[in-house]
């Protein structure tokens, strides 16, 4: 930030003292003014009647603090983790000041003044500590204060202010977490920058409940739900991070602190259902959680699936009235209907949009599912050219591909060729008369027709690693290529690597840090979570993107493949960005 600088020079003869510490009005005025336009401002103020030669004065060029400070929608702000226990309540805020001549601070003084709200107004503290302040934290608790700093050059007689918040945050809030390690020892790590210092742990839950058995050892997928609460479910949690275990149980953590929640019902999040125990391989969204308009698809390995809105409570599409005798192998979402792939028929289902929630105590939400039955779409492929028909092939992605008007917004699948590594792309469009509101065809008509086209020089190394993100292009698809990550054009094959991996890694998964439209979400799309094993020995990375979908030169790539111990990490399994409040206001950058 520019340093501003006011200098008032006032003969002898007109000089008037002042008994304000500020004796300079100009200097005054101007410093003040600063402080109301924003945070971390600074300024200088004149002590008198001088006669400056710059060429040999000393000047405080800059005011460098430990820990950093990072910039958040309230302005510069210096971050600390919410204490867990009482030890670590001690805190320590340090400043290095630069001087352009002088080295040391002896001819400094300093001045901290802190604000802070207590019984509905304001207190203010003073501090005249050289260098550092000293403050105390509270346990598991948001602290929030401002911090008004005055450095005085004696030398000079000139003054320099800052002005900053102080703020806890929870532990683990926007931070990275990946699971690691073999079946029966997996371990959840997290990667967690706070200000300037970012910690990599290997075992996220031990730093917690240090003396309890690690519930995750058995694990093997990770998701992250973020929404607004409905109302008059004070029960609802705004983040949700979800954990899969392989025999089937789901459990639900608060991501700021791990501690389980919705304990008393053990079907909270997937139903337990008669034919046996649901284990997820896909799990898609679309939509907003600030208007409570996102829904979710989860594809069980066994080819059922299950929908849900808003919170992370998933229901079981009726069967009365339904479609039976399916394996879904890939889904979307359009504005009104989930749309699926059944490999086993060689057909489109498709089951309208409703507004149940799906809480287990939502009765009639239940009820109103057996007036919306799965329904085979019956589209026709006999218009397709030869060999591209969808029969016989695999899905394995589906995605809605859409900028701005979801509305109007088409479902496209890429299936593969089940003995060559051929891969094509189909779209689909209602014949609904009002675009995708309606319920498509009657009977045995046509509820969608198809376009098909195949993909030349498409190449995922994993096809779980293929991704499309609303907030790039519409032609774009990201996927892995072995140790690189590929940015494809669906239009005309072109394809470009965004990011290799060190010697010996490959890409194992990969995930954006959000896929919602929630506007204030848009930053968090732009960053690429990538998890990369290297034989028995994983690591996790990351990178930026622009709104171009080119790499963002601003952003150096994070690669971590031992935790801040030294200890290596074992294979990645899985990556999950979790997220309090996105942290940055949508840019066109």
């Amino acid at each position: 930030m520019t340093n501003n600088i006011t200098i008032q020079t006032v003969s002898k003869r007109m000089r008037t003292p002042l008994r304000s510490p500020w004796k300079s009005v100009g200097s005054k005025a101007a410093c003040l003014s600063l402080l109301v336009a924003g945070m971390f401002s600074s300024c200088y103020e004149d002590k008198g009647n001088y006669t400056y030669n710059f060429d040999g004065m000393n000047a405080i060029d800059t005011l460098i603090f430990s820990p950093a400070s990072v910039e958040t929608l309230t302005g510069q702000t210096i971050e600390f983790t919410q204490p867990l226990t009482a030890d670590e309540t001690h805190k320590r805020i340090e400043v290095q000041v630069g001087q352009t001549l002088l080295k040391n601070t002896d001819h400094l003084d300093f001045q901290w003044i802190r604000s802070y709200q207590k019984n509905k107004e304001t207190v203010t503290d003073t501090f005249t500590t050289k260098g550092y302040l000293d403050v105390e934290l509270p346990v598991g608790k948001a602290t929030r204060f401002t911090v008004h700093l005055k450095v005085h050059d004696r030398s000079t007689g000139l003054s320099r202010y800052q002005n900053f918040a102080v703020a806890t945050r929870p532990i683990y809030k926007n931070s990275l977490f990946f699971l690691h390690g073999k079946a029966g020892s997996v371990q959840l790590g997290n990667v967690e920058t706070v200000g300037a210092v970012t910690n990599v742990r290997s075992d996220a839950y031990k730093l917690i409940f240090k003396e309890e058995k690690n519930p995750f050892a058995d694990a093997y997928k990770l998701m992250f739900q973020y929404g607004l609460v409905a109302e008059g479910r004070d029960f609802l949690k705004r983040q949700n991070f979800i954990v899969f275990l392989n025999k089937g149980e789901v459990k639900a953590y608060d991501p700021f602190g791990l501690t389980p929640r919705y304990t008393a019902y053990k079907d909270f999040v997937v139903p337990v259902s008669a034919q046996g125990a649901f284990l997820a391989d896909k799990i898609g969204m679309t939509g907003d959680p600030s208007n409570q308009s996102d829904f979710y698809y989860m594809l069980g390995k066994d080819g059922r699936f299950l929908t849900a809105r808003t919170i992370p409570s998933f229901k079981t599409p009726a069967t009365e009235g339904s479609v039976s005798n399916y394996n879904v192998t890939a889904a979307a979402i359009t504005a009104s209907h989930f749309v699926l792939w059944d490999g086993r028929n060689n057909r489109f289902l498709y089951v309208s949009k409703d507004d149940g929630y799906g809480i287990w105590a939502e009765q009639q939400a239940y009820q109103a599912q057996l007036n919306n039955p799965v329904l085979d779409a019956h589209v026709d492929f006999s218009g397709l050219k030869e060999g591209l028909s969808p029969v016989g092939k695999k899905a394995i992605y589906g995605y809605i591909q859409y900028r701005e008007n979801y509305n109007k917004a088409t479902p496209y699948f890429i299936f593969r060729d089940k003995a060559a590594p051929n891969y094509y792309l189909y779209q689909l469009t209602s014949t609904a008369t009002d675009g995708d509101k309606g319920s498509g065809g009657n009977g045995d008509e046509p509820a969608y027709t198809i376009k098909g086209q195949k993909l030349e020089g498409f190449s995922p190394s994993s096809v779980a690693t293929i991704l499309y993100n609303t907030w790039f292009s519409t032609n774009y698809i990201f996927y892995a290529d072995g140790a690189d990550v590929v940015r494809y054009n669906v239009n005309n094959g072109d394809k470009a690597v965004l990011y290799s991996a060190p010697a010996g890694y490959t890409i194992a998964c990969m995930k954006f840090r959000s896929e919602d439209t929630f506007i204030y979400s848009t930053d968090l799309g732009r960053y690429l979570s990538l998890g990369l094993n290297n034989g028995a020995n994983g690591a996790v990375a990351e990178i930026k993107l622009n709104t171009a979908s080119d790499v963002d030169e601003t952003y150096a790539p994070r690669f971590y493949d031992k935790d801040s111990e030294g200890h290596k990490l074992g294979n990645i399994l899985d990556v999950q960005f979790v997220r309090e409040y996105s942290y940055a206001l949508p840019s066109n950058k």
